[in-house]
């Protein structure tokens, strides 16, 4: 906890920042950019444009998600709405920090969706000089990465594009650039392959981050299900 209380140190002040704000009775999180205000060693105030807050459907009894661009390893928070002041501002405090592995690891889930990949570059395509694509299913998913299966071997140590099926309130593809850091063959025609994303843009990778958000959220709402019907 002493690093979380020192972590509005590291931050500047009046420093833009991306949101997750839960909203009530919805899966998806809400995502916006705002300015962060310090008022305090581990309390901030969240400054959102006029028209920009869902001021009527945030749900204040779960925590919000704070990524703040530092020109190299994004920070993390982990915060808590205290009070919803007027249109625009949001008064939070700490609740913790996430560090850049545990970011990759705690937005990691699974998660099943279609996903190709193929060659984006002439000397990737196959022997007879034709682009090559394969399709398979992804086992889960991050921020940073993906663990896939396949029916056949993708190049073991070349550069590639996925194309990965979000399945979301707004449905949606995205396109990154990725290299496989672990293949191996499970089975005839079973590949599993891990990939790590090399080249992906920041609206990208917040799409990942609030699906994973949302498969979280289900997660979490069938453990209470089921905990509850034990009780009975």
């Amino acid at each position: 906890m002493t690093s979380d209380i020192h972590l509005l140190d590291s931050i500047p002040d009046a420093k833009p920042v991306r949101v997750f704000i839960p909203i009530i009775g919805k899966a998806e999180r809400y995502r916006a950019s705002c300015v962060l205000h310090k008022t305090g060693p581990t309390a901030f105030q969240l400054l959102f444009q006029a028209g920009v807050m869902p001021t009527d459907v945030i749900d204040t009894y779960q925590t919000c998600l704070i990524s703040v661009d530092m020109g190299g390893p994004s920070i993390s928070i982990e915060a808590r709405i205290i009070k919803i002041i007027g249109e625009q501002t949001l008064q939070m405090a700490i609740e913790k920090s996430v560090s850049h592995e545990q970011m990759r690891e705690f937005f990691r889930v699974d998660a099943t969706t279609s996903v190709i990949s193929s060659s984006f570059h002439p000397e990737f395509f196959d022997k007879q000089g034709e682009p090559w694509a394969i399709k398979g299913r992804t086992i889960d998913i991050s921020g940073s990465g993906i663990l896939a299966v396949f029916t056949e071997q993708p190049p073991k140590d070349k550069q590639i594009k996925l194309e990965i099926a979000l399945s979301t309130g707004e449905s949606s593809t995205i396109s990154v650039l990725a290299h496989p850091v672990r293949s191996l063959k499970i089975a005839e025609n079973h590949y599993e392959v891990a990939y790590h994303f090399d080249d992906i843009s920041t609206e990208d990778r917040d799409r990942i981050i609030g699906y994973c958000l949302i498969i979280q959220r289900k997660l979490l709402r069938l453990k209470v299900q089921v905990k509850d019907s034990t009780k009975l």
